[in-house]
């Protein structure tokens, strides 16, 4: 469906197709964090900016794959994107 649920800061909330899962219309992409590339975010910096899409402006939705950070390698092993997800939900457990 394309039902409207709720609005939070702003950002419309809207149901996945028959489900009871609702989810925030934009989405927080990760796929490079924590890679291998000169300029990739840092852990610190994924943090700051979970903070601010998910606690400031209420996104809900954070695209993640077990294959991310891309690229990766030694230091940045497939999975590691995951891992400072984690780290940062752990952080607190309200969230």
């Amino acid at each position: 469906t394309n039902e409207v649920v709720g609005i939070l800061e702003g950002l419309r909330h809207k149901r996945m197709g028959n489900s009871d899962i609702v989810c925030s219309e934009i989405g927080l992409g990760t796929q490079r964090w924590g890679s291998t590339d000169f300029n990739a975010p840092d852990e610190a910096l994924c943090h700051q900016m979970l903070d601010l899409a998910v606690l400031e402006n209420g996104i809900s939705l954070i695209d993640t794959a077990e294959q991310y950070p891309i690229p990766s390698g030694r230091g940045a092993p497939e999975g590691y994107t995951e891992e400072i997800i984690g780290k940062w939900l752990k952080k607190d457990p309200t969230r």
